[in-house]
């Protein structure tokens, strides 16, 4: 499902990536590859998100406490 490989780079050089493969069923595939910087600006994007929608929530708690 998942492997690591070496993706050549046009000036030359190599670095890692990740490659994973999803079939559903007989028809539908899906293929992704990422190098592990874009894994880390993946994981950076989502948990600013979690933690930006964690403070929406406290604060709309603490307004709707305030009006009762």
């Amino acid at each position: 499902m998942a492997k690591l490989q070496q993706i050549e780079r046009s000036g030359g050089g190599s670095y890692p990536a990740a490659e994973v493969s999803v079939h559903i069923g007989t028809r539908v595939t899906f293929d992704a590859r990422m190098t592990t910087v874009g894994l880390l600006s993946v994981g950076v994007l989502v948990s600013g998100i979690l933690l930006s929608t964690a403070v929406v929530v406290l604060a709309a708690g603490q307004n709707r406490r305030k009006r009762t």
